[in-house]
């Protein structure tokens, strides 16, 4: 069965759902045809990272590609795979994500087990009403907003994906909706992928572009009394270096962060889900509105996740602020090592914390707004950047992503 993706392309149906058991080592080769090209920013960018890959066909990859991929996206953090000859199989995708973590044995989906979403002319769909999985590989998920491709895998006719956006999640005054129609945007949420809690965050995020809205530039307002604003394409993913933040820092604050830990809340989204985050979407606004931790599903204190600040490269040696900051829940902070720590636990006083360290490299220039293009598919390095989805007009269309994402063998040790 072949299923219609868009005029130029066809998906064809995987045979099975593989397993990470079954993620055999792509076929040898002496040389990949990989060429790399940074991105060229605009001139008045002071982002750093981020290339386009051509050469590879990722449904057909070998292991001198793998080899090739693995070392230019550490030494870029984003890779834009350009020119694909068609769209990404599920299955593939899982395999180029679970490359880079051979020692992960579950191959688990980054936030645990999906529940089931609806059944249907006898098909199960698992996942959330805008995180869909797909059955042909569970752990590759559909994320955006609006209809899906017609015959799309197990998806019934007419099935679309429920969109997110700042209104339902962000703390008033939200833009008016006439506004959005006509194009201003919002930040919707500043983070790496990972569950914050017992489940180690991913090494890496890809997605696979397969309908992206088709429009004029819209206008992101960070909503934070600066006036600032910044043009992008819509439904564009914004993303920044960690390791810019960190060199943004005071050294004061830089000394503090490369030696500080931060407590994540136990089921950290659900212990959120009630709360508002900031309009800037980076924290949440501290209004007492969070699940009491009495109230949540049953959690221990070995399965919580406490983190380094700072995160390192393993292959380029770069450090990377890497905090979440509306999960955080409890800082450990000490200027130095053989310092004692001094314990955060007030949250008021935690998120002033995470937005002197966050806020810096919130600014236009130090961000790149990824502007999708159907059929591409992008690699990223998720312990070495901070990402938002944006907000695009209805009227613009639908906006369909393949997202694979997988569970790490290890937790972030700095």
């Amino acid at each position: 069965m072949v299923f219609a993706l868009s005029n130029t392309a066809t998906l064809v149906e995987p045979p099975k759902v593989l397993t990470v058991r079954e993620v055999y080592c792509p076929p040898e080769a002496a040389t990949s045809n990989g060429r790399v090209v940074p991105i060229k920013h605009s001139a008045h960018s002071k982002a750093d990272f981020g290339a386009e890959v051509y050469g590879i066909n990722l449904n057909n990859f070998t292991s001198a590609d793998f080899d090739f991929i693995s070392d230019v996206l550490h030494k870029h953090k984003l890779l834009v795979f350009k020119e694909q000859p068609e769209m990404l199989t599920p299955q593939q995708q899982y395999r180029l994500t679970a490359c880079f973590d051979p020692e992960e044995k579950s191959g688990g989906f980054a936030h645990g087990a999906d529940p089931v979403l609806l059944t249907k002319n006898g098909v199960t769909i698992y996942g959330l009403p805008n995180r869909p999985a797909i059955n042909a590989q569970p752990q590759v998920h559909i994320l955006g907003r609006g209809e899906v491709p017609e015959n799309h895998f197990d998806f019934p006719p007419g099935f679309a994906v429920k969109g997110i956006d700042h209104m339902t999640f962000h703390i008033p005054p939200h833009i008016p909706q006439p506004e959005r129609d006509n194009g201003a945007s919002r930040f919707y949420q500043w983070h790496w992928d990972g569950s914050l809690y017992n489940i180690p965050p991913p090494r890496v995020g890809c997605l696979l572009a397969v309908r992206t809205p088709k429009g004029p530039d819209v206008t992101v307002h960070w909503g934070d009394g600066t006036g600032r604003t910044m043009e992008i394409a819509p439904g564009a993913t914004a993303m920044v270096a960690g390791s810019r933040a960190l060199e943004l820092l005071d050294e004061e604050t830089r000394e503090i962060v490369l030696h500080s830990r931060i407590e994540y809340a136990p089921h950290a989204f659900q212990w959120m889900s009630t709360a508002r985050s900031t309009q800037l979407g980076h924290l949440l606004e501290t209004e007492g509105r969070e699940i009491p931790l009495e109230k949540l599903p049953a959690w221990s204190e070995d399965k919580i996740c406490v983190y380094p600040m700072v995160w390192t490269n393993p292959v380029t040696g770069e450090k990377s602020l890497q905090v979440h900051g509306q999960g955080a829940f409890k800082l450990y902070l000490k200027n130095g090592p053989g310092v004692e720590e001094t314990v955060v636990t007030d949250l008021k006083e935690v998120r002033a914390f995470m937005d002197r360290i966050m806020r810096p490299v919130l600014s236009p220039e130090y961000i790149y707004a990824h502007p999708h293009q159907e059929q591409d598919v992008i690699l990223w390095y998720n312990r070495a950047l901070w990402h938002s989805i944006t907000e695009f007009p209805e009227s613009y269309g639908p906006r369909i992503m393949h997202q694979c994402n997988i569970a790490a063998s290890d937790h972030p040790s700095g």
